[in-house]
């Protein structure tokens, strides 16, 4: 079985959010994290991705939970292990390799262009709590199962 491990944070200032549009992979808006690296903890692996697509130094992460994404056809998982952060409010990069970044209204996000599934995670950061979203996906019926346990 594969399993991808990943990170993702929500950087917060008063009632807006940072955010990427990206453009490479996964298309569309999004928070910012990537890939857990060889012998690298997943609190290093999001502060290192934030400061990598933001330019912003992270001093402290809270834990919100994780989404696993379940293949129920090939077997594959993609777990993504997610954060939330407080910041000035400040962006010290505009546009990343992965796309633009912008400060987003928190009440403006459900009416954006959302990367797939991201729909399914706001919760995970939008909420009080830590919670496991569980979804259940294959490429010929999307998805088929999505559940959301408090942890």
């Amino acid at each position: 079985m594969k399993v991808e491990l990943t990170t993702m944070c929500a950087i917060f200032h008063g009632d807006s959010v940072l955010m990427i549009n990206r453009i490479k992979n996964w298309k569309g808006w999004a928070f910012p994290g990537g890939h857990l690296e060889r012998n690298e903890s997943l609190t290093e692996c999001v502060k290192r991705e934030i400061f990598e697509e933001t330019g912003i130094v992270l001093d402290k992460v809270i834990f919100k939970g994780f989404a696993n994404f379940f293949n129920t056809v090939t077997g594959a998982r993609h777990i993504i292990f997610n954060y939330c952060a407080q910041s000035n409010g400040k962006t010290f990069k505009k546009t990343t390799n992965e796309g633009n970044i912008a400060w987003v209204k928190i009440d403006q996000i459900k009416e954006m262009h959302l990367a797939e599934g991201m729909e399914y995670r706001l919760p995970l950061f939008l909420q009080d709590g830590v919670r496991e979203l569980y979804i259940e996906w294959d490429s010929d019926n999307g998805y088929t199962r999505v559940v959301y346990h408090e942890v």
